[in-house]
C-alpha cells in the first residue's frame, strides 16, 4: 500500500533539523487568541465586528514591532523542547525508529 500523500509532502525532518517551524503553531496561536477575544461561541455581528477591529489593531501593533526589528523570544519550555528534539534528530537512526518516535512523543505530553 502506498501512502495517500508522498513522504516529501508531509515529512518535516529537514525543516526540524534546520531549526525551522515544524507545525502550524503560529496559525494555532492566532486562532486561540482570536477565540479568547471573542469569549463566546456564537457572538452577535456587533461583537464579531468589534473583535475583528481589536484583532486588526493587535496585528498592526505586532507588524510595527517586527518592522522596527523587535525580536520575539520563545518561552523557556519551548526552547528546552526544541533542544531535545534537535538532540533526538542528531541521534536518529532507522533501526531505532520506535525509540525515536517515543522520544518525540514524550516531548509533547503534558
Amino acid at each position: 500500500d502506498s501512502p495517500t500523500f508522498p513522504l516529501h509532502m508531509w515529512n518535516v525532518r529537514d525543516r526540524a533539523s534546520a531549526g525551522s517551524a515544524r507545525t502550524t503553531n503560529a496559525l494555532e496561536s492566532f486562532h486561540h487568541s482570536f477565540n479568547s477575544l471573542l469569549s463566546c461561541h456564537h457572538p452577535s455581528i456587533w461583537t464579531l465586528l468589534k473583535t475583528l477591529q481589536t484583532q486588526q489593531n493587535l496585528s498592526r501593533a505586532k507588524m510595527f514591532r517586527v518592522t522596527r526589528g523587535d525580536v520575539f523570544k520563545s518561552s523557556a519550555l519551548e526552547r528546552r523542547r526544541n533542544d531535545r528534539v534537535q538532540n533526538l534528530l542528531r541521534n536518529y537512526s532507522r533501526p531505532s525508529a520506535d525509540t525515536f518516535l517515543t522520544g518525540i512523543a514524550y516531548n509533547y505530553m503534558s
